[in-house]
Parts: structure tokens; C-alpha cells; sequence
């Protein structure tokens, strides 16, 4: 089952983050993201009352602009429960939660064969490019309204630290 985050889930979420990537740097990320205020979408996935999984969202400029974006990172999955569905749920459920909350499109960096499956496609193809290099296709890019922006795609400070 995935709901928003709560009060309280915050040390839980920690937890899961840290063990899905086995690394403290996307759990440092999470905490410093929550601290500043910038996150907009927050889920997790429960099972048995057990917080299994997480996904956060924060808003992202394109040419220095806060135009509606989101960037889709972290998403964690504690590894007991991997290749089971958990993330494959919370993704869908927060494109669903970022269009019913107007959000005009959502910006991802990770393995293109994953997350083609949700609609995402190369932010190349919609002219949108983000400032690390070696992004290539893993830098993809789900437009919610039309038309999409072109540009640079600039994530909060915090993911600078990764």
C-alpha cells in the first residue's frame, strides 16, 4: 500500500533509503531535502505496517525557472522487497499525484529501460539537458501539460552534495 508521508515516518524512511542503495549519501539527501522544506511529493510504500519503500519528488528550474517541474529522486526500496512491484506502485501513484496536483511534468535520472515504462522518454528529444555530462538517455524527462520547456534542467542544492 503506498500513502503520503506522515510525521513520524521520518526515521523509518532513513532507514530505507540508506539500505536500498547501501550508502548514507541518498538518506543525507532525503533528510536535507525535508529539513529545507523542498520536497513536494513524499510516499512510501507499507507492508504489514512496515514502511518498505519511499519516493520523493522536489520542484526543479529549467533555465533558472521555477516553471512546475519536478525532479523523481530518490526511489527506495528496502532490498528484502526489490523486483517485487513496490517501486513500479509508488512511481505510478506519484505521476498520479503530481498531475492531479497540476504539475506540468517530471524529470528523472536513471535506468532508461525502467522508466520508459511510465512514459518518461530522453529529455534530449524534448530539449532539455541537465549539468551532469554523463547523463546521456538515463536523463529523462515525462511532460504532464504542453507545451514542454527546453533548457537546462537545474535540481535543488542538496543533490549537489551527491
Amino acid at each position: 500500500m503506498c500513502r503520503t508521508e506522515r510525521p513520524g515516518d521520518g526515521d523509518e524512511i532513513d532507514e530505507v533509503v540508506f539500505a536500498a542503495f547501501n550508502r548514507p549519501d541518498e538518506a543525507d539527501l532525503v533528510l536535507s531535502l525535508r529539513e529545507q522544506g523542498a520536497i513536494t511529493v513524499s510516499q512510501v510504500a507499507e507492508y504489514e505496517g512496515a514502511i518498505i519503500g519511499h519516493l520523493a519528488m522536489s520542484p526543479v528550474l529549467v533555465n533558472g525557472e521555477d516553471i512546475g517541474w519536478l525532479g523523481l529522486a530518490p526511489v527506495s526500496v528496502w532490498p528484502d522487497c526489490q523486483n517485487q512491484g513496490v517501486g513500479t506502485e509508488m512511481i505510478r501513484e506519484a505521476i498520479q499525484a503530481a498531475s492531479d496536483f497540476d504539475w506540468a511534468g517530471i524529470v528523472v535520472l536513471g535506468n532508461p529501460a525502467y522508466y520508459q515504462r511510465f512514459g518518461f522518454r530522453p529529455a534530449s528529444e524534448l530539449g532539455l539537458s541537465c549539468p551532469y555530462p554523463d547523463a546521456g538517455d538515463a536523463f529523462m524527462a515525462l511532460a504532464l501539460k504542453q507545451p514542454a520547456p527546453t533548457g537546462l534542467v537545474t535540481y535543488h542544492p542538496a543533490f549537489e552534495q551527491l
